[in-house]
């Protein structure tokens, strides 16, 4: 055979080789994208699992069958929808690397107004909604230029917004607070299904925020150490103001469901932040499952499994009081300490999977 039909012979081999190789790359490609998002969702909904499947076991050890239900499930997911927004107005401040009081007091005082003028105007609950919105990002302002203003560090300006919030309550209708309950009208969006139009609106606004727009993605930044970020240009007066009008949406949504499922009452005393902080576990628990998907999902998905925590204690009539408190307070406790050894257990895990792959290899030569 001619030299040159060899080299031309060898060529072709090489190059459909190369095509191959190519394939099989696409293939493993697919292959490991495949196992790594099973393995974010399995992840993902690990928590809810969980506490859904200790709580079936304990309801059914004391004769309760109901709790594994569709109405179980249509409950949870209705309840978690307010959890899940004032959850995500939290976590914003966090992200951005503030520590924000006057969240609640927001959310109440937005409520209030919003409520009494769509009742005196006829009861339309597209007006309460439009108008809890506009004065959640108005309050949301004031509290924004009064922390650029005042210079004073983010805990104590929130603080003392949170006691101008909470007395305006008493000052605002005659101190009678809201109440929408009689009105059905008005009550539409703290129910299934309405109560899900607030939620896929405040979840849609944090994912284009966080991952769609500069100031979103300047967060960590910011929150990692605020001096630095502003020293290599970042203005944090600008990230301050945008924040809080995202955050006076959310808040806005949060007093429509809020103002739709509660009688308001005048508060004081900072009762408004207990109101607030009530919501700020899915916070902590979300921030660690969100590292295996987004974290926006991690605060819904933590959501979610708090309220099925919530509704089994409710079937086992521990629902409220002291026991319900030191339910919680163990939970967080074993919670926390397993998120900040879970770097050491899935190291420990990778090792000994290694280890065990290694000596099938060996025992396989």
């Amino acid at each position: 055979m001619p030299t040159g039909n060899i080299k031309n012979y060898n060529g072709a081999f090489s190059t459909e080789n190369s095509v191959e190789n190519a394939k099989m790359g696409k293939v493993m490609n697919k292959k490991e994208r495949i196992i790594d998002i099973s393995k974010r969702t399995g992840l993902t909904l690990a928590f809810p699992v969980f506490i859904f499947v200790v709580m079936l076991i304990l309801t059914l050890a004391n004769g309760i069958t109901y709790y594994a239900s569709l109405n179980t499930l249509k409950q949870v997911v209705t309840d978690a929808s307010l959890t899940t927004i004032i959850a995500l107005a939290i976590y914003l401040q966090f992200k951005n690397g503030r520590f924000d009081f006057s969240g609640g007091a927001t959310m109440i005082i937005s409520a209030i107004i919003a409520g009494n003028i769509t009742l005196k105007s006829g009861g339309s609950p597209i007006l309460f909604m439009v108008l809890a919105i506009v004065f959640g990002i108005m309050f949301s302002l004031i509290t924004a230029f009064s922390y650029i203003f005042s210079k004073v560090p983010i805990i104590i300006c929130t603080i003392a917004i949170t006691l101008v919030y909470e007395s305006l309550t008493y000052l605002l209708f005659d101190a009678e607070g809201l109440n929408v309950i009689s009105s059905s009208g008005m009550v539409i969006f703290g129910r299934s299904p309405y109560i899900f139009i607030p939620l896929f609106l405040v979840l849609a606004l944090f994912l284009f925020f966080t991952y769609f727009t500069s100031e979103g993605r300047r967060a960590k930044l910011l929150s990692g150490n605020q001096k630095v970020a502003v020293s290599i240009g970042i203005k944090e007066n600008k990230n301050v103001i945008v924040t809080y009008i995202i955050c006076g949406v959310i808040l806005g949504c949060g007093a429509l469901i809020y103002g739709s499922q509660q009688i308001i009452n005048p508060q004081s005393n900072l009762s408004t932040s207990s109101i607030l902080f009530s919501y700020i576990v899915p916070v902590f628990i979300g921030m660690f499952i969100g590292s295996a998907s987004v974290d926006v999902i991690g605060v819904a998905i933590a959501a979610i499994g708090m309220e099925f925590l919530n509704y089994g204690l409710d079937c086992l009539g521990v629902g409220a009081g002291g026991y319900q408190q030191i339910i919680f307070g163990a939970f967080m406790l074993a919670f926390y300490a397993f998120s900040a050894r879970a770097g050491s257990i899935k190291n420990l895990w990778s090792r000994i999977f290694s280890a065990h792959k290694k000596k099938e290899t060996t025992d396989v030569h």
